[in-house]
């Protein structure tokens, strides 16, 4: 079952906040590739704005990249844990 538009926008809201912190504090590392975790989540079926943040977030090489992704995939696009844990690996590549 898919999450009310409030509390995914509320999700999307708290962790784009949590990242802008954390940009503040650690400069991003070399850049991943997040086209390879959107394109994957596009061949399964998962393909939107929510997604496209998720896989930016997993390639960022900021601190807790990895899990932020993950978060974002699950609670708020509904990916299942597998394919999430795919997909952010695919963008830290």
């Amino acid at each position: 079952m898919r999450r009310p538009l409030r509390a995914r926008l509320a999700a999307a809201a708290v962790t784009a906040a949590a990242i802008g912190g954390t940009m503040i504090v650690a400069a991003p590392a070399a850049q991943a590739a997040p086209s390879d975790c959107t394109a994957y989540l596009a061949s399964l079926g998962y393909s939107s704005t929510d997604t496209n943040l998720a896989c930016t977030v997993g390639g960022s090489g900021l601190p807790a990249d990895q899990l932020l992704c993950r978060i974002l995939l699950m609670n708020v696009s509904s990916v299942p844990a597998l394919i999430a844990d795919n997909a952010c690996r695919l963008a830290k590549a």
